[in-house]
């Protein structure tokens, strides 16, 4: 058994005065100028200014901390003592530091053969901030050049915005989490808090008797104290960035799950330990899974998942301490949902996939945090099709590819890599650019170098860097070794410049040669989008054909490639085999047909993107918006679930951009044309042995005929299943559940909304919960849906559950100007129910669901003011705002086409 983690004083102190760890420091350092006790009275030089890249002045090195704190989650406070060994690389009366909302008592540096020298303690705003973040400790005189250990003692409220260290009450029991990720360590403990600064930690935690507490590393043991409290000490750690420490304290259910060749463990509050079989079953398969591809074994002595009852984030890859939204880990093998099972295996094989990219090898700097997550989305869809091929989890993530390509075309999208000068910066990097374009990219690169090279180069990556800190450019430089190839230089224009490239193919048969193909390269934009030049890229193209085996692969340019087809000119050409490209692509009015109606013929992930190209053609200005009434019933007899998903998408966006009240009947009737038989063929329920794509595929087919269709007969029979689930939800197949009752409320008064909320209540699965929760976003009422969000607002629905209610509402036509109205209404009373910044980006996020000139100044408006002290809120708006003004263009451009066609049928 390892040392417990609070390492003594004098131990600390001994390391420092012989250079543990890094090999330099003398063993005892020699006097320097000023550092004599006479400096004591001599006014201390000011501290380093803030730096103008968001870093901490170089002002002392940390090397190891030791964490003594004491967490009591029934309080409000709570209280530590950090020590952190430092090298000094030169005399300084100041050491800058991170420290958040915390009141400190004692800040004192020991320095072998010295006395201790007190500090004072001050804050200050860093960069950008509008916090006070960092931490300046002055010395009575300067510390000498070698190494210190710092001693602060300090407390602080446990933070009330689910980030830092948070509680949480569960039924009557309180409990106590972590969530770091990106700069929120600093209110848990003063540290050096930036990725770059990676160590070993030793954590003890004081806690009441009869709860438990968890870290990072297992526990070396546990004593009672003299005051009725337990002492946890846990093992060193292995070497971590401070945003990747985590510790929990409660009355937990620990569920152990395998113990060999390492323990996995899941902990819930109590009483829900037996929601977990799922979770332990997928979380022993997929880190098996990662392992044998990054070809290490996984790197910690164990591994907790810990399901937390409200939380921001969808999950946090705490090394040994994986920490869950509780409804991703609790699930009811009984009666789970095919959507869940498939959630949670997603999420858990993209935090397993931190373990190696993010927790063994770390970023240097939140500009290459991409790295981390896309290549963490790309792993979970890779793992997860590794384990259960049916889940088509790498087809989903191809699907959503198209939604983050309408925000990286817009003028205010940042650069995947883009420099982080800030918190609010380093806050605003976590979106949808740096997960699913991020592992669009890597995708794209391992289909053009192959499966195989690209895992070589994977794996000389992790080898080369363990324990250690990186950069993506470190990543290329190990495939390019491997393949030879210049990957950095492709993969950089992807990543330092926003932009979606744009492949326009055309081909024509007959003639001296035979047919003839032409590809040229743009860059695809909206309809209204301003900004600089169009842009070029090293492209990676694929393109399949008829009547060819595989697919043919080259790299585009600027310059165009043209080819002689011979004589076998090709019926049809898919410009983006596989889905594997970056890029949308365009074809004319006549090919695009052409190909639509030999569709079946092509393979799901090209039909979906034959789908969602045909509408970007639209959104572009370069096809006319009626011939969408023409491609998409070519898809009538699509069955599908994921090319049935985008027709969904599609017809809804046509619906909130084109289709006004007066046309809105005609345009129902239309849709529920192209739906009626699907459903006819699905139905509500399934049997006992039916594929899980059938499942999902009935879920938009039900939705379209419902939400969008406004079909009568779909909306009376989800009433009937609503009646029989809020008696009993065990009485209704969860899968149709979770359809059933959010239509069934569309049609309903207030007396539904109390039903719903009753269940919320009662719910005895967190799925149930959820499924009642997402409900009350689903009333055509206005003020039965004012009374909805006002329920947001109460202590029914915690913070983290807010996105199953303002969610839904962001998306329905009928619910956004609502949702607005109610938002502007409410502001001071949201502000205060949803503290900080973590809400930010949700409650912006009604912005983008405007679609007038009117609408989008009317937002601009209200929000820019409202949200000025909201960290990382910004940029999100910004591109909200745009993305209205879009809507706009494209209205104007388009409607009278729609409305024409409409109303000649």
């Amino acid at each position: 058994m390892r040392r417990p983690i609070a390492i003594p004083l004098v131990t600390l102190l001994a390391l420092a005065a012989c250079g543990a760890e890094t090999g330099s420091g003398p063993a005892a350092p020699a006097p320097v100028a000023g550092s004599s006790s006479a400096a004591i009275g001599t006014p201390a030089p000011p501290a380093p200014a803030p730096r103008d890249d968001g870093r901490l002045p170089a002002t002392v090195t940390p090397q190891r901390y030791a964490l003594a704190l004491r967490i009591d989650p029934a309080q409000t406070r709570f209280s530590g003592t950090t020590t952190i060994q430092v090298a000094v690389p030169g005399p300084t009366w100041n050491v800058v530091m991170h420290a958040r909302d915390m009141t400190v008592s004692r800040a004192v540096a020991h320095v072998a053969g010295g006395p201790d020298i007190p500090a004072t303690p001050s804050t200050r705003l860093a960069n950008g901030g509008v916090i006070q973040e960092e931490l300046v400790l002055t010395f009575a005189r300067p510390l000498p050049q070698g190494q210190a250990v710092l001693e602060i003692a300090y407390d602080a409220p446990f933070a009330p915005d689910l980030a830092g260290l948070y509680r949480v009450k569960d039924g009557d029991a309180w409990y106590a989490y972590t969530q770091f990720e990106a700069t929120d360590a600093r209110r848990a403990f003063p540290c050096f808090d930036e990725p770059g600064f990676k160590t070993a930690y030793d954590v003890s935690i004081t806690t009441p008797r009869g709860m438990l507490a968890l870290a990072n590393a297992p526990e070396a043991s546990h004593e009672d104290t003299p005051d009725g409290m337990v002492l946890y000490h846990f093992e060193t750690s292995r070497p971590l960035p401070s945003y990747l420490v985590a510790f929990a304290v409660g009355n937990f259910d620990v569920v152990q799950g395998q113990t060999s060749p390492f323990p996995i463990r899941a902990v819930t509050p109590k009483g829900k330990g037996g929601l977990t079989s799922l979770a332990l079953e997928a979380s022993a398969a997929l880190v098996a899974k990662l392992g044998e591809y990054f070809d290490v074994r996984y790197p910690y002595p164990k591994l907790d998942v810990v399901a937390v009852p409200d939380f921001a984030a969808g999950a946090m890859e705490n090394p040994g301490l994986v920490t869950f939204r509780e409804e991703l880990l609790e699930i009811d093998p009984a009666r789970a949902t095919t959507t869940a099972r498939r959630r949670q295996a997603l999420v858990i094989a993209h935090e397993f996939a931190h373990q190696w990219f993010g927790d063994l090898v770390t970023a240097k700097w939140w500009d290459d945090i991409w790295l981390n997550e896309g290549m963490a989305t790309w792993a979970e869809s890779k793992m997860v099709d590794a384990w259960k091929p049916s889940f088509g989890a790498t087809t989903e993530e191809i699907a959503g590819v198209q939604h983050v390509m309408d925000t990286d075309a817009l003028h205010s999208a940042r650069a995947v890599r883009q420099p982080v000068h800030s918190v609010s910066e380093a806050m605003e990097s976590f979106d949808g650019l740096t997960y699913e374009k991020g592992a669009a990219v890597l995708r794209m690169l391992e289909s053009w170098l192959g499966a195989d090279m690209f895992r070589r180069g994977v794996q000389r990556y992790v080898q080369a860097n363990a324990w250690g800190n990186a950069s993506a450019n470190d990543l290329f430089d190990a495939l390019e070794y491997v393949s030879t190839q210049r990957v950095g230089a492709i993969a950089s224009g992807f990543l330092d410049h926003p932009g979606v490239p744009s492949v326009l193919l055309s081909w024509k048969c007959g003639g001296k040669n035979g047919g003839k193909l032409e590809l040229r390269e743009s860059e695809w934009r909206p309809l209204g989008a301003g900004g600089d030049p169009p842009r070029s890229w090293t492209l990676p193209v694929c393109v399949s054909s008829d009547g060819q085996k595989g697919k043919s692969c080259f790299t585009l340019g600027a310059d165009p490639i043209a080819r002689d087809l011979g004589a076998h000119c090709p019926a049809w050409l898919y410009p983006n085999a596989d889905g594997a490209g970056y890029y949308r692509f365009v074809l004319d009015r006549p090919q695009l047909l052409a190909l639509a109606r030999v569709s079946r013929a092509l393979d799901p992930v090209d039909r979906l993107g034959l789908v969602s190209n045909a509408w970007a053609e639209v959104r572009q200005g370069a096809l006319d918006a009626s011939a969408l009434f023409e491609v998409l019933p070519t898809f009538d007899a699509e069955t599908n679930r994921f090319v049935v998903d985008q027709l969904t998408s599609v017809v809804e966006d046509m619906d909130r951009t084109f289709v006004d009240d007066g046309n809105r009947p005609a345009f129902r009737r239309w849709v529920a044309a192209r739906f009626a038989g699907k459903k006819a063929m699905l139905g509500w329920e399934g049997g006992k042995k039916e594929d899980d794509d059938r499942v999902l595929a009935r879920h938009s087919v039900l939705f379209a005929m419902g939400h969008l269709a406004h079909d009568p007969a779909t909306l009376t029979e989800a009433e009937k299943y609503a009646q029989k689930w809020l008696k009993d939800p065990a009485s209704v197949p969860s899968d149709t559940a979770t359809v059933a009752v959010p239509l069934a409320s569309i049609r309903a008064n207030a007396s539904r909304l109390d039903e719903l909320r009753a269940a919320a209540k009662n719910a005895k699965t967190p799925q149930d919960r959820i499924v009642a929760i997402r409900a009350m976003a689903w009333f055509d009422d206005p003020a039965v849906l004012r009374q909805a969000f006002d329920v947001g607002l109460s202590d029914e629905i915690r913070l983290g559950e807010l996105r199953y209610l303002f969610g839904p509402a962001l998306g329905r036509r009928e619910a956004a100007p609502v949702l607005y109205a109610w938002e502007k209404d409410n502001w001071g009373k949201i502000r205060a129910h949803i503290p900080g910044s973590r809400g930010g980006g949700m409650l912006v996020g009604v912005a983008g669901a405007m679609c007038t000139n009117a609408d989008h100044d009317d937002a601009k408006a209200f929000f820019e003011p409202a949200i000025v002290a909201m960290e990382g809120v910004k940029r999100p708006l910004e591109e909200r705002l745009e993305q209205a003004s879009l809507c706009a263009a494209l209205r104007d451009h388009g409607a009278a086409d729609v409305a024409k066609w409409l109303k000649g049928k």
